[in-house]
């Protein structure tokens, strides 16, 4: 609540609220068995910046260096965000002694929630909302092959770490263009939210 007036307070000013899309990669959906593999954020007009966990002995510093990033922010946007990312985002800070209280404060949107709730689609993955909505997304590979990748890696593969980021930045972009598509739906739904 308190971000969302600092949001509201900086239009006022005529300076826009901060928002970016947020998408984590790791070895496994649950956090108590599963480590952060890398994490990217991509914003409005399409910058891109990905943090990478290349050995899990760096899990705790590269978390930290990601939990000060999202903080610039006042609205992180995911799909199944709500579900998985900040979630395991959370409780991978806590396992290692960081505070984690940030990303509650900010604001956050889950796209794939909204399509739930809203559309009547057959499915409602990223691949499927995007192509419906006449978006190309890349599927040779899929967040299920970044485990195997990131075994690759951890053997001294650079390639397959570059794929997992390649594979992390389209998810963000086409995230990002699923959003400009319904963005007057999200507006509509969330007028509070001045995006």
């Amino acid at each position: 609540m308190r971000r969302l007036l600092l949001m509201q307070r900086s239009q006022r000013r005529g300076a826009g609220p901060r928002v970016c899309f947020l998408d984590v990669e790791a070895t496994s959906l649950e956090a108590d068995v599963g480590t952060i593999v890398g994490a990217g954020i991509m914003e409005d007009d399409g910058k891109f910046s990905y943090i990478s966990v290349d050995r899990p002995e760096l899990e705790k510093n590269k978390l930290e260096d990601l939990l000060k990033k999202l903080e610039q922010y006042h609205i992180v946007i995911t799909w199944n965000g709500k579900s998985f990312d900040i979630p395991f985002l959370i409780s991978r800070a806590i396992k290692h002694n960081l505070k984690a209280e940030s990303l509650l404060s900010i604001y956050h949107l889950d796209m794939a929630e909204l399509v739930r709730n809203n559309l009547k689609l057959s499915r409602t993955d990223l691949f499927h909302v995007s192509k419906f909505l006449g978006i190309k997304k890349d599927v040779k590979t899929l967040g299920q092959d970044v485990p195997t990748l990131y075994v690759k890696a951890m053997k001294g593969d650079k390639v397959a770490l570059r794929i997992i980021k390649n594979h992390c930045k389209d998810d963000l972009n086409v995230l990002r263009l699923v959003f400009s598509k319904l963005r007057p739906l999200v507006k509509a739904l969330k007028p509070e939210l001045p995006i």
